[in-house]
């Protein structure tokens, strides 16, 4: 069976994980059954369109009006999608393997 991908947590973000019994269909995404908001919707999608009668959706709509507010901030719209490869790299073990922020050994500067 196909997990439940809706985000959860909150100094840490991970997909739920309980098996999905429905999905989205605005988006697709499979839902649990904790998980399935109004009409039907994953709670990204009820937030959207602002029906917050699910509690995910109510964390889900604070976490896209936070990435809004910063993004006006900080008058870069793009910021959270204008990441290159160097930036990603540092996730993506062994992408680049000739990157400065591989270890340089116990006494190096910047290195934790």
């Amino acid at each position: 069976m196909t997990p439940c991908a809706v985000t959860t947590g909150f100094f840490t973000l991970g997909k739920c994980g309980q098996m999905a019994v429905a999905g989205c269909p605005a988006c697709g995404r499979a839902l649990c059954a904790d998980h399935v908001a109004d009409g039907g919707l994953c709670p990204e999608c009820a937030a959207a369109r602002n029906q917050f009668g699910h509690p995910a959706a109510a964390a889900a709509y604070r976490r896209r009006a936070h990435r809004h507010r910063t993004a006006q901030e900080y008058t870069d719209v793009g910021w959270y999608t204008s990441l290159d490869t160097y930036d990603r790299a540092p996730f993506d073990p062994g992408a680049g393997a000739d990157q400065d922020y591989l270890d340089d050994g116990a006494d190096a500067l910047v290195d934790s």
